[in-house]
């Protein structure tokens, strides 16, 4: 009678562990799943940041060059005036 006892209760231990394996198993796959998403959005800002600096990159280098022509004509026209 003992035995028999202590047979299902290791059966019932027994399918405890399994189940806590598949849960553990999903879980694993679930965190594996939303890292690559989270990997995948990391990427997609990185991306948007790069395009993001090339715009003010371009809009600094027409600002710079509008600058250095205003301020060389303004010379040209000073020099023009003194002379």
């Amino acid at each position: 009678m003992e035995g028999a006892g202590l047979e299902e209760r290791l059966a019932r231990l027994e399918g405890r562990v399994e189940e806590l394996s598949k849960r553990v198993d999903d879980l694993r796959n679930d965190m594996n799943h939303r890292f690559a998403e989270l990997s995948k959005r990391i990427d997609d800002l990185r991306s948007d940041v790069r395009r993001l600096e090339d715009r003010v990159e371009s809009r600094f280098k027409w600002l710079m060059g509008t600058l250095i022509t205003m301020w060389i004509s303004m010379i040209a026209m000073l020099i023009t005036i003194v002379l």
